[in-house]
């Protein structure tokens, strides 16, 4: 018996190692992160409305619609790319937007936590970051 707890400990021991070796920025399955996100919230002034559709194979498509006057909606803005997460649930979007069209690609900063996608970047127009959070529907 105790060489059987020797060994257990062995093992254990090796297992830890092994985990705090492990790098914050390793990569994980978008798996983790996949399905169709809804806008909840934003500050400053970004869409009105919106979803991000992120798939286990690591594509992404954001859709958005911004408040015009009268409160009318814009037609759909549509960005399509491909996306990484980490183990600390940074996302790395790539973006184009046009559809997937446009020659550039845009990287907004994302992240993953407590069941809320968050998306953040400058505003053009010189004013606060805007933030959209999203909730897996």
């Amino acid at each position: 018996m105790p060489l059987a707890r020797a060994r257990a400990f062995v093992f254990a021991l090796c297992v830890s190692s092994v985990a705090a070796c492990l790098d914050g920025d390793e990569v994980v399955s978008p798996l983790s992160a996949s399905g169709t996100w809804v806008l909840e919230s934003v500050t400053g002034r970004g869409p009105a409305a919106g979803t991000v559709l992120l798939t286990p194979t690591g594509e992404v498509v954001r859709r958005v619609r911004y408040a015009q006057a009268a409160g009318v909606l814009s037609p759909e803005w549509i960005a399509r790319g491909t996306f990484s997460i980490d183990r600390a649930g940074v996302l790395d979007l790539r973006l184009r937007e046009d559809g997937g069209r446009s020659m550039y690609v845009w990287r907004p900063n994302a992240t993953l936590a407590h069941s809320v996608l968050r998306i953040r970047y400058p505003d053009p127009a010189d004013g606060p970051d805007i933030v959209e959070s999203y909730r897996r529907q």
